[in-house]
């Protein structure tokens, strides 16, 4: 898979078990196999979905989008900051 039909806003860091959930949530929700796509500093930019020549819907990819980003709230939340 070299496309990458997700491109994250706002691109962030997640621990590995947040990764593995965003990329889980991507197959589902696309029905797609999907990859998390990371740059080289393994900052989160987008998931990569292998949907070939079909189009992905924009709800579907803004639900990814969506779910990405409760990702990295949820993180934020517990680094403990008051």
């Amino acid at each position: 898979m070299s496309e990458v039909r997700v491109r994250f806003k706002k691109p962030a860091k997640l621990g590995q078990d947040a990764a593995l959930a965003l990329e889980d949530y991507a197959r589902a929700a696309s029905t797609f196999d999907a990859v998390v796509v990371m740059d080289s500093h393994h900052v989160v930019t987008g998931v990569s979905l292998a949907a070939g020549k079909k189009e992905v819907p924009v709800a579907v990819t803004e639900d990814i989008e969506r779910f990405f980003d409760s990702l990295v709230s949820d993180a934020a939340d517990k680094l403990g900051w008051s």
